[in-house]
C-alpha cells in the first residue's frame, strides 16, 4: 500500500485492536502516534515494537473526551513526527454488560457519548484543517454493527456507533473535493476485542447468529483499515464498510 512515510494517529492504540492497527500501519510504512488515555507504559511498548520495524513512533497521552488534551496531543505529534496524514478513531468504551434504557445511569450514558462520539469529533476537528490545507488525508472511524442493527441492552454503545456513521458521512462531504476521505469500518465480533469482556453465554449467542459462525481475526479488520488509509482507496469516501463475517445477514 502506498503510505510509505505517512504519519498516522491511532487512538486507543496501546492494546487490543488498536495495537494491531498500529503495527499493521507501521508494516505498511507509516510512522505512528500511539495514543492512550492513561497506560503510557503499554503505549510505549507498542511504540518500541514499531521502532523495531524501522519506523518512527511516539507514545502520547490523549483522553479523547478532553478537547484541550486532544489539541495538545496533536500539536506534539506534528512537532515530533510531522504533519498528520492518517487518523484512526479507535478509542471507545465497549459493551461490558447489557443495560436496558430504564436502568442506564446518566453518568454512564454521558461517559460513553463523550468517548465514543465526542472524542472522534475532537480528533477530527484538530486533524482535519491541516489535511484540507495540504490536500491529502485519510480518516477512518471505527463503528460497530450495534450502530447499524441496534441491540437490546446496548443503548449508549449503539447510539454512539450509529452517530459515528453520520459524522463520517458529513466529514466525507466536507473533504471530498480536497483530497481527504473519511470512512467508517463497521466491526463485528473479533478475538481480543472488548466483546470478550461480556458474559460467555452472550458471546456464544451472537456467534451462532453470524454467517461465518466465528469471531474475526484482528488482522482481518486491520487489513481494511490499512487499505482505507492508502492511496489505493482514493475513490472511496463516506462509506460504512462492514467487517463482521456476515453478522448482519439473516441466517437459520
Amino acid at each position: 500500500m502506498s503510505i510509505q512515510g505517512k504519519v498516522a494517529l491511532v487512538t486507543g492504540g496501546s492494546r487490543g485492536l488498536g495495537k494491531v492497527h498500529c503495527l499493521s500501519l507501521a508494516r505498511a510504512g507509516c510512522n505512528l502516534a500511539v495514543a492512550a488515555v492513561s497506560n503510557l507504559d503499554k503505549a510505549e511498548e507498542v511504540a518500541q515494537e514499531i521502532r523495531a520495524l524501522g519506523r518512527k513512533a511516539l507514545a502520547v497521552k490523549m483522553d479523547v473526551s478532553n478537547f484541550d488534551e486532544v489539541q495538545a496531543g496533536v500539536k506534539k505529534i506534528e512537532a515530533e513526527l510531522g504533519p498528520m496524514d492518517i487518523l484512526v478513531n479507535n478509542a471507545a468504551f465497549g459493551i461490558v454488560r447489557a443495560v436496558t434504557v430504564p436502568n442506564m445511569k446518566k453518568e454512564d450514558w454521558d461517559r460513553d457519548l463523550a468517548v465514543n462520539l465526542t472524542g472522534p469529533f475532537y480528533t477530527i476537528k484538530c486533524c482535519l484543517p491541516g489535511m484540507l490545507e495540504r490536500g491529502w488525508g485519510r480518516i477512518i472511524n471505527i463503528s460497530s454493527i450495534a450502530g447499524t442493527m441496534g441491540g437490546a441492552g446496548q443503548c449508549s454503545y449503539a447510539a454512539t456507533k450509529a452517530g459515528i456513521i453520520g459524522l463520517t458521512k458529513t466529514v466525507a462531504l466536507e473533504g471530498a473535493r480536497k483530497g481527504v476521505t473519511c470512512n467508517a469500518v463497521v466491526l463485528g465480533v473479533f478475538d481480543g476485542g472488548a466483546f470478550y469482556d461480556v458474559a460467555p453465554e452472550f458471546r456464544e449467542r451472537i456467534i451462532k447468529r453470524m454467517a461465518m459462525r466465528r469471531p474475526g481475526n484482528p488482522q482481518e479488520l486491520s487489513n481494511v483499515v490499512v487499505f482505507l488509509a492508502s492511496e489505493e482507496s482514493s475513490y472511496i469516501t463516506g462509506e460504512a464498510i462492514e467487517v463482521s463475517g456476515g453478522a448482519s445477514l439473516f441466517t437459520f
